[in-house]
């Protein structure tokens, strides 16, 4: 091969592929984006490739009559595949509630100029032919080429139309571009006037057209984000107003108070654990960090002290704690020992709080002798024993894949929360 052949090769189409590059490079920079029509732009990729290649090879094979049947093999893959890139450019833009019978219709003509290029061949000079001084003719089907590309031109500056009409503007303007720079190059090179860029003005438009969704995309993924933060601090506000109940802030107020005059030291102690209650509570939704069971047993005893201030209710506490060196969500037994006390309260005398460990997790279980409580209820009971119980659930099994069991009969409620050592 000349040295003449080797530049025919390498600069028919330049610059299409150092714009294929382009995409390609920035396809793979945005590969963890994972835009739904990624597949689409991979296989637009690859056709884009062939289709320059194709042209390439048609220029080389130009220069030899000796090449005529690789001219013509190369000719018909590249008219081919030039509509083909717009109709997977409409492909992406497409309503998903297109139907199969529509999707069909929509690739009828890009079919039929496939048939009519591969039967090229075999039909003289119907579709296109190369004269005595292997020249480039086109016959009587040979712009079909032209008829099916435009085609797909006007569906693109139709959904441009309705991108504009649906106050898409910034969609609208993309298509316009793509579309009429695929237009306006086609018009000057039929017309001659600077000819052999109609690949280029192809693959600017899938660049551009590919940027312009993925800048869509993460925009929308902003937004989903936004919108799932203001969703959880709303999950968060009312994870505090059930973690805490002002009836129970009323009840220590009112038990601190009355202790001033009695009991001024076991007032002053209260007080100092009603301090620590207020901070674990609000502190609590600032971090999603685990914190050491020894802290959390901390916070568990403070609200022990408060709840069991009035010495009347009659309910004794039992800590066996055989296992401390674990991490858990933080409050996330506090609100168990609040529920076993509550149903000691209703019907039983002790609750029990115990730590223990096995091969493969740390366990620890609130129980109390109280009455149980059915699945059934109200809805305001629903709702009270689940807020705090599924919150629990929830984080354990998020933060750390933890598990939490619930048992109750008429002996009572058993809790067993599991976390493992891994």
């Amino acid at each position: 091969m000349s040295s003449v052949d080797i530049e025919y090769l390498i600069s028919g189409n330049y610059a299409a592929f150092m714009l294929l590059g382009g995409l390609l490079v920035m396809m793979y920079a945005y590969r963890d984006v994972h835009l739904p029509a990624s597949k689409t732009f991979v296989l637009i990729a690859v056709v884009l490739f062939t289709m320059f290649a194709a042209h390439s090879i048609e220029n080389w094979a130009a220069l030899s009559m000796d090449r005529w049947d690789t001219r013509i093999a190369a000719s018909i893959l590249h008219y081919v595949l030039q509509p083909f890139i717009i109709y997977l450019e409409l492909v992406v833009l497409i309503p998903p509630h297109f139907g199969r019978l529509q999707r069909a219709l929509f690739s009828v003509p890009l079919i039929f100029n496939t048939v009519v290029y591969i039967s090229a061949p075999f039909t003289g000079r119907l579709v296109f032919w190369y004269d005595e001084n292997y020249s480039f003719s086109r016959g009587p089907l040979g712009p079909t080429i032209y008829i099916v590309t435009f085609f797909y031109l006007g569906q693109l500056l139709y959904y441009a139309a309705k991108s504009f009409h649906d106050k898409n503007k910034r969609m609208s303007l993309v298509l316009l571009f793509v579309a009429g720079v695929a237009i306006l190059t086609g018009f000057i090179e039929g017309r001659d006037i600077a000819p052999g860029h109609i690949d280029e003005a192809f693959v600017l438009g899938v660049f551009l057209f590919y940027m312009y969704l993925v800048t869509v995309h993460e925009r929308d993924v902003e937004e989903d984000l936004i919108i799932k933060e203001l969703e959880l601090s709303k999950i968060e506000l009312r994870l505090l107003k059930q973690q805490i109940r002002p009836h129970f802030v009323f009840n220590s107020l009112q038990i601190i108070n009355s202790l001033i005059h009695s009991d001024p030291n076991k007032a002053a102690r209260c007080l100092e654990d009603f301090s620590d209650y207020l901070r674990a509570n609000l502190e609590v939704l600032k971090s999603d960090t685990l914190v050491s069971f020894d802290m959390e047993l901390e916070n568990i005893e403070a609200y022990v002290s408060l709840a069991l201030a009035d010495e009347s209710k009659g309910i004794d506490v039992v800590y066996d704690i055989k296992e401390t060196l674990f991490n858990l969500p933080a409050l996330s037994i506090e609100p168990l020992m609040e529920n076993a006390i509550i149903h000691a309260i209703a019907g039983g005398t002790t609750v029990t709080l115990s730590t223990s460990s096995d091969a493969s997790s740390y366990i620890v279980t609130v129980k109390d002798d109280g009455s149980g409580f059915e699945t059934g209820g109200t809805k305001q009971e629903k709702e009270r024993r689940g807020m705090g119980v599924e919150n629990v659930r929830t984080r354990i099994e998020k933060q750390c894949n933890g598990t939490v069991d619930i048992k109750s009969d008429s002996d009572g409620t058993v809790v067993t929360v599991r976390i493992p050592k891994e």
